[in-house]
């Protein structure tokens, strides 16, 4: 759809007309949970068919090269559920208040944070709730454009424990999930300081359009583009026991670096009480290292639950790529969020580099058990 209009025509002259139908027509698709040009696409699909001749059209509609009538339906199916969420939002995912509420929770500690001006703010919905947790001590300051647009922006202190090894963002998403067990948004963003790092700003924006029409209803969802290598260590392993009370059943290989969206219902399916039981592996409760017999500046807990969040909000040891995913809506089937509009590419790595953080060498010969 976004290919130059003289090289679509090329492709409707010279009988190719079906990739032309089908990328508009997937594009529909895309849009109908999110936008209100889903159905200019659909139409320029139906105007290509409509202009087939007479003995071409049987091969589209009927032959199995091309799924079309699979595709018609899907298109009608998508939208008549985006209508329908969009009916019953309320009733559907607002609980006993009836109200469908979104929060950012970002873990804070000197990182800049001019992308909240600059990329959360044209994206997020009006009236949403931002949470800082601040590791560092400090209070940012924002402008009164960001403050005005959130419904509230608070900032809590969420300092490392006194002589422990830093918690990372896990204490401060921990804090959170266990002081506001009882008052959880319906979908709560949880976010690093520099979630560009990992994530694609355009991807997120997917999700928070389908938020704001009331069409978004996937109980956890990874934020980050890149993916980790099936794992399985003795760290991960302990880490893994500590969390859930068993060993592991196999590696792991979720999407990296910890920053996603979980609706309040899939954190509930777990009590208080076991979060309570992460918590303290990061707050300094638990004063030894699960993984290294000495002291550690950086928590290996934490490490070991990058790994795992995923687990802990209900998913397979190693989830499908979103791509492949088929419980997703189809605007959220993607990497970086904007395949559908993107017209340069070149600033897409085609081979990045394993995601990786630094840690403490580890003699597990010396691990206690």
């Amino acid at each position: 759809t976004k290919l130059p209009r003289p090289y679509q025509e090329q492709f409707l002259e010279s009988g190719c007309q079906a990739p032309v139908i089908f990328a508009y027509l997937l594009v529909a698709e895309s849009k109908l949970p999110m936008d209100d040009d889903a159905e200019r696409y659909s139409s320029i699909a139906m105007n290509i068919v409509n202009d087939l001749p007479d003995m071409v059209k049987p091969i589209l509609q009927d032959s199995r090269s091309w799924p079309y009538r699979e595709a018609i339906a899907r298109y009608d199916q998508t939208n008549q559920a985006a209508q329908y969420a969009q009916q019953n939002a309320a009733v559907l995912l607002g609980g006993t208040r009836g109200i469908v509420s979104l929060e950012f929770v970002i873990v804070h500690c000197r990182e800049p944070l001019d992308w909240i001006a600059k990329d959360l703010l044209p994206i997020a919905p009006p009236g949403s709730l931002l949470t800082f947790y601040a590791k560092c001590g400090e209070i940012p300051e924002f402008p009164e454009v960001v403050r005005s647009h959130f419904g509230w922006l608070q900032i809590l202190p969420c300092k490392d424990p006194e002589g422990g090894p830093r918690g990372d963002e896990c204490l401060g998403y921990l804090a959170h999930l266990v002081g506001r067990y009882s008052d959880l948004a319906t979908f709560t963003v949880f976010m690093q300081a520099d979630p560009m790092d990992h994530m694609h700003f355009p991807y997120l924006h997917q999700a928070l359009k389908m938020v704001a029409r009331g069409t978004y209803s996937v109980p956890f969802l990874s934020l980050n583009g890149a993916r980790h290598v099936r794992t399985h260590t003795p760290c991960l392993d302990a880490v893994h026991q500590a969390i859930f009370g068993e060993p592991m059943r196999e590696p792991v290989g979720p999407y990296c670096c910890a920053q996603f969206i979980v609706q309040d219902v899939r954190i509930r399916a777990r009590s208080i009480e076991f979060y309570r039981n992460m918590l303290q592996l990061v707050d300094g409760t638990v004063d030894y290292d699960l993984c290294f017999p000495g002291k550690v500046t950086r928590s290996t807990h934490c490490y070991g639950m990058e790994f795992t969040w995923h687990l802990v909000f209900g998913e397979d040891y190693e989830p499908p790529l979103r791509q492949d995913d088929v419980r997703l809506p189809t605007p959220l089937r993607a990497k970086f969020g904007d395949e559908h509009v993107r017209r340069q590419w070149n600033d897409v790595v085609l081979n990045p580099s394993t995601p990786k953080k630094i840690v403490e060498k580890v003699d597990y010969d010396k691990v206690i058990r």
